[in-house]
This record gives C-alpha cells, structure tokens and sequence, in this order.
C-alpha cells in the first residue's frame, strides 16, 4: 500500500513539474504597442485616415497565434497608435481619402518573448507612411478604379484594371499599382509590379519599399534585410531611415538565431 500511494506521488508531482515547465512556454510571446503618422510626401498630417494591421507570419516568422487583424483611425496631427502585437510579420496598410492606398510589410520585434521583459511596452520607432493622390491623367482614373476594387475586395477587378497598365509607365505608377494589388492580396502580382517599377528607376524609395515587403512576405529574411538597407539609402527623411533600421536590426536576430 505504501509503495503504491509513494508511486502515486511521485507521478502526480512529476505532472505538476511538467506543467510548470510547460506554461511559460505557451505563453511565451510578447505584445507591444506601436505608434505612426501618416503624412504626405509634403509633411502635411492627414486625419481621419483608416491604418490597418494584418499579421501573416508570426514569432520565429512560425505560425500566427493571436489577433491576426487590428484597425486604427489617425487623429487631427495625423496620429495612429495600435496595441497588442505579437512578434512576427505584419503588414500595414493605409487608405486615406483623396488618396492612394499605402502599404509596407515589417518584422516587428520577431524573436521577443514575455520573458525578456518588454511585453506592453511601446515600440521605439514611428512608422511613417506618406499615400500619394492619385494623377490628374487616365493613368490616375485607372488607379482610382483599382483602389476602389482592391476596398470592396474585388481582387479580379484589379488585376482586370492594371492589365491596362500603359506600355511604357513610370515607377511612380508601378509602385501605386503594386500597393493596390497588396490591398487586393494579389502579392503575386504586386511582386512583378514592384520589380518592374525598382527596373524603371533603381533610384525610387516607394519601388525599393515594395521589393523589400514582398521578400518579407516570402520569409525571405536575408533578402528582405539587404532590400531594407537599399530602401533607407533611398530615403533622407529621419523617421522613415529610424523604422527601416529597427527592421534590419529586428532581422538580424532570426538570421543569426
């Protein structure tokens, strides 16, 4: 009797030790607050615009646990500010009106956990994201159908509408045209897009911004990381070099991990 109750403690005790070792690990994850503006190319604030969040990959770029979609609206001073992100890959996304959507695929803090002590606390960085309008010319028309379908998620729609791309657009265009077809969550097509208006001018922030997006929604992180640093040296805006290096710096631990 004594030797089956002695066997009956032991195996509830080890339960509990399994346990007790386990949880920590389920919960491991962190989740942080993350503030932006959203601007125009001219520094002038823009209210009333809808940000949205949609997690595609989550801690280690593994698979996403947790609120997978968040939503905010800027105030007057062209404020955002989101919480409980978990680590992983996210994309933002910005629809303003009068404007064109802007878009932009970031790590956001991907190999952090609760155990390191930072889980609520708010990220360090701005993002700053700066829509373009639309042009006065058919080509702006074009671009404005797309957007509207890309909202209604008409996702035939705008492939339909940006198979009418002009045969010899600007970058400026073609960088529009893949951020709609991210709205749209045809990244196959945005993909080509973005490579086609970085061929135009290797000099564009918004192209480069696009090709390093696409490489983060392939969990292409090298790539993705070398297509960030190409990005900020296309910028000289302040901000936007600050929320590009937080990205390189955030990769660089899942790529020496």
């Amino acid at each position: 009797m004594r030797d089956n109750i002695a066997l009956a403690v032991a195996r509830t005790l080890c339960v509990i030790a399994t346990v007790a070792v386990a949880a920590p690990a389920m919960a491991q994850h962190a989740a942080f607050r993350i503030k932006g503006r959203v601007v125009t190319e001219r520094g002038e604030l823009l209210a009333k615009a809808d940000v949205r969040l949609e997690a595609f990959f989550g801690y280690a770029g593994g698979t996403f646990a947790g609120p997978r979609t968040l939503s905010a609206h800027t105030n007057a001073k062209g404020e955002w500010n989101v919480g409980a992100l978990q680590p992983g890959v996210w994309l933002f996304e910005v629809i303003a009106p009068g404007y064109l959507p802007e878009t932009v695929v970031l790590p956001i803090r991907i190999l952090t956990t609760v155990s390191m002590g930072t889980s609520g606390m708010t990220l360090t960085w701005d993002l700053i994201l700066k829509p373009v309008p639309a042009p006065d010319d058919a080509q702006g028309e074009l671009l404005q159908r797309a957007a509207a379908a890309a909202r209604e998620g008409k996702a035939d729609a705008v492939r339909t509408a940006l198979q009418m791309i002009p045969e010899d657009p600007h970058s400026d265009f073609l960088s529009s045209a893949g951020r709609i077809a991210m709205v749209a969550r045809d990244m196959d097509l945005a993909r080509t897009l973005f490579l086609r208006a970085l061929e135009r001018d290797p000099s564009s922030y918004r192209a480069a911004l696009g090709v390093a997006s696409m490489f983060m929604l392939q969990r292409d992180f090298d790539s993705a990381s070398r297509a960030f640093d190409a990005t900020r040296s296309r910028t000289h805006d302040k901000d936007e070099q600050k929320f590009l290096s937080a990205a390189i710096g955030d990769l660089s631990t899942i790529m020496v991990r």
